[in-house]
C-alpha cells in the first residue's frame, strides 16, 4: 500500500521543479513570520507568512523547472556573496563610489587612503 503511494507520488513529481533552497528559505521565513504574528497578533504578518508558504509550494509543484533554476541560482548567489562579505568584514573596509556606486574593498588599518574607483576614475579619501 505505501510502495503504491510512494510510487504515484514519485509520478506526480516527475517534470517539476522539486523542494530547492529558495523554497527552504520560503518555508523557513514562513513559519518564523508565522510564529511572530501569533505574539504580536498581527494580522498583516500572518497574511505575509501564508504567502512564502504558498511561494515554496508553488516553487515545489512548478514543472517551469528551468526558470526555477534560474531563480534559486541568483539566490544563492546573493547568498553567498554576503556571507563573503561577512566574512571579509574584519580585514576589509567596504567604501560606495559617489560617481558610479560599485563597491570598493580596501584592506583595513592603512590609515588615511585614497581611493581610485576602477570603474569611472573617481578619487575619494578614507580612513581605513
Amino acid at each position: 500500500m505505501l510502495d503504491k503511494l510512494k510510487w504515484k507520488f514519485q509520478n506526480f513529481m516527475m517534470g517539476r521543479n522539486g523542494l530547492d533552497e529558495t523554497a527552504k528559505y520560503a518555508y523557513i521565513a514562513g513559519l518564523v513570520l508565522y510564529v511572530i504574528s501569533l505574539f504580536v497578533r498581527s494580522s498583516l504578518l500572518y497574511y505575509i507568512a501564508m504567502l512564502m508558504l504558498l511561494y515554496g509550494l508553488f516553487r515545489v509543484f512548478s514543472r517551469n523547472v528551468a526558470a526555477r533554476q534560474s531563480e534559486n541560482r541568483k539566490l544563492l548567489d546573493e547568498v553567498n556573496l554576503q556571507k563573503q562579505r561577512f566574512e571579509q568584514r574584519k580585514e576589509y573596509k567596504i567604501f560606495k563610489c559617489k560617481g558610479c556606486g560599485r563597491k570598493i574593498r580596501v584592506p583595513r588599518g592603512k590609515g588615511k587612503v585614497e581611493v581610485t574607483c576602477p570603474v569611472c576614475g573617481n578619487k575619494e579619501v578614507h580612513r581605513t
